[in-house]
């Protein structure tokens, strides 16, 4: 029987982030839950911003705590709307159609991963920057922005190089394409903080009474791109299902394996700056 999710009370800090974290990544674990991979790479994606606070990575260390705690919460705030629905507001749309899928075996490791970062930078990044910004202009937090997403992107990058444990297949093709010099995760990275970042700049130009109503048009837009990420259409659901074929279905090891690789020591580009925005 499952053991019921357990209520997560806001972060206030980097460390607290992680140890919620590790308790949806052992709730997880116990109860054969997919929502445990998703979470195993965002806790590889905190401890990479921790330490870039740390090492001066940033222009701005005590914003970028807060808004890694502001954009966790969020995350937080959306998981407790789905398990305990009468005790709060409803996770947005996108959210949900990640939350609905945790439990089919039909879909990829990656697929679980990249459905969580649909939501989470497409939607709760681009608020996040403009809520941290305020009562400042939000061009001040732009290097920082680009920075922090270079370190995600280094991280998913360092996740799936080690992956083949779990999902063989994923593996050789994503050795092919890093042998191919096909930055992939980078493209998709990119394409989803630039989006995150327009998202935020309208949010900062426009009147406070139209917020809600965007926001609530983008999540819809974004569910949608999430459902078509989950169901995709052929030739894609064949080369999906030809992975599946290949993956571990023991869900608990899975997760197991990559919380280790989250909790390895981790590295930022070696030599690679920040990306800047354009402009």
């Amino acid at each position: 029987m499952a053991t019921p999710f357990p209520l997560l009370t806001p972060a206030t800090d980097i460390a607290g982030v992680v140890e919620r974290i590790d308790v949806v990544i052992a709730w997880s674990r116990e109860n054969q839950s997919r929502l445990g991979y998703f979470v195993a790479l965002y806790k590889r994606v905190t401890r990479a911003i921790g330490k870039g606070v740390d090492d001066g990575l940033f222009q701005d260390g005590p914003r970028m705590v807060r808004f890694d705690v502001t954009f966790a919460n969020r995350f937080f705030a959306a998981l407790n709307g789905h398990f305990y629905p009468a005790q709060g507001p409803a996770p947005p749309h996108c959210w949900r159609v990640k939350f609905e899928a945790i439990e089919r075996p039909s879909h990829v490791i990656l697929l679980h991963m990249l459905a969580g970062m649909n939501a989470h930078i497409h939607l709760d990044l681009g608020v996040t920057a403009w809520l941290v910004s305020k009562p400042g202009p939000l061009e001040a937090l732009r290097e920082d922005f680009y920075t922090i997403n270079t370190v995600l992107a280094h991280q998913v990058k360092a996740v799936l190089h080690e992956i083949g444990q779990i999902s063989p297949i994923l593996a050789d093709i994503y050795d092919v394409l890093r042998k191919s010099e096909i930055e992939l995760i980078d493209e998709v990275i990119i394409v989803f903080r630039d989006r995150a970042w327009d998202f935020a700049r309208v949010l900062a130009a426009e009147p406070h009474f139209l917020d809600s109503p965007t926001i609530g048009i983008r999540d819809l837009t974004i569910a949608a791109f999430g459902s078509l990420l989950l169901h995709p259409p052929q030739p894609f659901a064949a080369i999906v299902n030809g992975i599946a074929a290949r993956e571990s279905q023991d869900v608990a090891h899975n997760i197991a394996v990559l919380d280790g690789i989250a909790s390895r020591p981790v590295t930022h580009p070696a030599a690679v700056p920040p990306v800047k925005a354009p402009g």
